[in-house]
């Protein structure tokens, strides 16, 4: 058959009919819709939100239409670290979103010019090869790029730079503030076609950047380099922080070992060996710092490494796709959860076909502050996600292991944990991602 024949349609029809059970599903899904039509309520029963390794919880953060999932599970990493040595309520404890935000957008507009302005070519569409044009200026991030700005800008709480309207539903933002840059970036071509020197160039990306500099204050509120932070300690006395910098407040109060957090993947596509260390060297916001290198081994490797620094009552930062087998009212990952092969005749590809022909992502970061185990084996974890406290189990879903295994690309993990074997291939030279 090469094309679609209306005595097809006909005998499609024909063949649905036949099976009576097939009008039932229909007007079952028609009615209640299909999550509800398919869910299985003995996998609901099998995920009680009960776990033997638990961190102490803390406040969630909310954030919104934001897409700062990556800033959010950053602080979940930090905050029970920086709260201990404020000696303060865990509870009350939060840091600001929009100053993170403020000086990634910053830095990814200033290495978007320097890309331009190191170009050899001022041929747009070798230009774009460079995928600059397409996306230079995202709110979207990683751990690694978190760091980046806490190392460079320090961090300040969320009572010195508040959350801001637009900060909160970024998409109006991200359009108007990418199509500014990229209209910079057109000035900077236009400049290098007429033969102007890198001298030239960068005095007018200086002009550039004090116009995002003023852009970004308006919207997000311009971030303070000194400040003062009065709170109650848990012991109840007043503690006043006077005419401290960001930098400093990171210094004194962060004794975690950011640098030596790491990406460990289990990312399997046609191209990939167990063993590997890629780099995505795109995703990048301080210039000059080289992209995210990441060690591909295997689910069941991730899922021991991120027990054991559970053990050590540290969390542990998940990139993951949540966008299919995901109750947000329930707070249920788990890959039986919806009976799809049985009522629409769903067919599902594996993680590693998932990955290549393009139908699951590493798309959201939350992070993981339990795990069930039974004869030391994982059989489900507790994961904090960054939308509040009024959905899934008070902000937490429980993730079955099959999830892990399947829907988990990531974990952020202390090098300390790693094997020898392991730390000796994540100390190999990276294969550049194409």
């Amino acid at each position: 058959m090469l094309n679609i024949e209306l005595k097809d349609i006909k005998e499609f029809s024909k063949t649905y009919n036949a099976n009576p059970e097939n009008k039932k599903i229909e007007a079952r899904i028609l009615k209640q819709g299909l999550e509800k039509s398919c869910i299985n309520q003995k996998i609901v029963e099998e995920n009680p939100f009960f776990f033997n390794i638990e961190l102490s919880e803390t406040k969630r953060y909310d954030q919104k239409e934001s897409l700062r999932c990556w800033i959010f599970s950053g602080f979940n990493m930090i905050k029970r670290n920086m709260a201990e040595n404020l000696n303060m309520d865990i509870m009350k404890f939060e840091l600001s979103d929009n100053y993170i935000a403020f000086f990634h957008r910053l830095e990814k507009s200033n290495t978007a010019y320097e890309t331009v302005i190191h170009s050899r070519t001022t041929d747009l569409t070798k230009i774009e090869k460079k995928k600059i044009l397409k996306n230079p200026v995202s709110e979207t991030g990683n751990w690694k790029l978190f760091i980046n700005i806490v190392k460079k800008y320090g961090m300040v709480p969320l009572e010195v730079m508040p959350s801001s309207i637009e900060g909160e539903n970024c998409q109006n933002i991200e359009n108007l503030y990418t199509e500014t840059i990229r209209k910079n970036l057109k000035e900077l071509v236009e400049l290098k076609k007429q033969g102007k020197p890198n001298q030239e160039l960068r005095k007018v990306k200086k002009r550039m950047l004090a116009e995002n500099y003023e852009f970004l204050s308006k919207v997000y509120g311009e971030p303070k380099q000194i400040f003062n932070y009065n709170y109650i300690d848990k012991n109840g006395n007043s503690v006043k922080l006077k005419n401290i910098t960001s930098l400093e407040f990171v210094q004194q109060f962060l004794t975690l070992d950011i640098d030596n957090y790491v990406f460990i993947s289990n990312s399997p596509h046609w191209n990939s060996k167990y063993g590997q260390k890629f780099r995505n060297s795109t995703v990048v916001n301080v210039r000059r710092k080289k992209g995210t290198d990441y060690l591909h081994i295997t689910s069941k490797e991730l899922k021991e490494l991120a027990i054991q620094q559970l053990k050590d009552n540290i969390p542990v930062i998940v990139g993951i796709f949540i966008r299919k087998f995901a109750d947000k009212k329930l707070g249920i990952l788990d890959t039986r959860l919806y009976d799809y092969e049985k009522s629409i005749s769903y067919k599902r590809l594996n993680k590693e076909d998932g990955m290549s022909f393009g139908d699951i992502e590493l798309h959201h970061w939350m992070t993981i502050t339990g795990v069930y185990l039974e004869n030391n084996e994982s059989k489900r974890w507790k994961v904090e996600d960054s939308y509040g406290d009024k959905e899934k189990v008070n902000g937490y879903y429980v993730m079955n292991d099959n999830y892990f295994t399947d829907y988990v690309f990531t974990v952020i993990i202390h090098k300390k944990y790693l094997s020898k074997k392991q730390l000796e291939l994540y100390n190999q030279k990276a294969i550049i991602e194409k």
